[in-house]
């Protein structure tokens, strides 16, 4: 029997590669967004103290498909990669499944949630412009 280790958001998004994280017979985490499983992570790391399971939740997310020049680390990151973060492919799941929210009612409600807040991987303040932006990427 192999484990797959496919989150829901890389489900949803359609991030995944071939024989990978979404190959095996049995996936534990399939159906949990990536937010849950590293609350998951820190919470149980304190309870059994067990600090690989806090590094394993802070660790960047990455297929580790480019690695650098002459090492073995990588330099390649599913949110950049994806366009987005795990934290707002989170979000716009729950906003479409759990909440039916089309195009519009999600722009209209994260309109609300981020205006001014920092664009997570751009570094900017969030406008209306941007958060259409992304919405429109999300349900491309």
């Amino acid at each position: 029997m192999v484990l797959a280790s496919a989150n829901i958001a890389e489900g949803l998004r359609g991030y995944m590669t071939k024989y990978d994280c979404m190959s095996g017979d049995l996936n534990p985490i399939g159906g949990i967004n990536k937010t849950d499983i590293r609350g998951f992570l820190n919470h149980y790391a304190k309870v059994i103290d067990l600090q690989v399971l806090a590094d394993i939740a802070a660790a960047t997310p990455t297929a580790e498909l480019r690695p650098h020049e002459g090492s073995e680390e990588t330099n390649q990151s599913d949110e950049v990669e994806m366009g987005m973060t795990y934290a707002e492919l989170d979000e716009y799941g729950r906003l479409r499944k759990i909440d039916c929210m089309g195009p519009f009612t999600m722009f209209e409600n994260l309109l609300m949630k981020w205006t001014g807040k920092n664009d997570p991987l751009k570094h900017v303040p969030m406008t209306a412009k941007i958060i259409a932006d992304k919405v429109k990427f999300f349900f491309v």
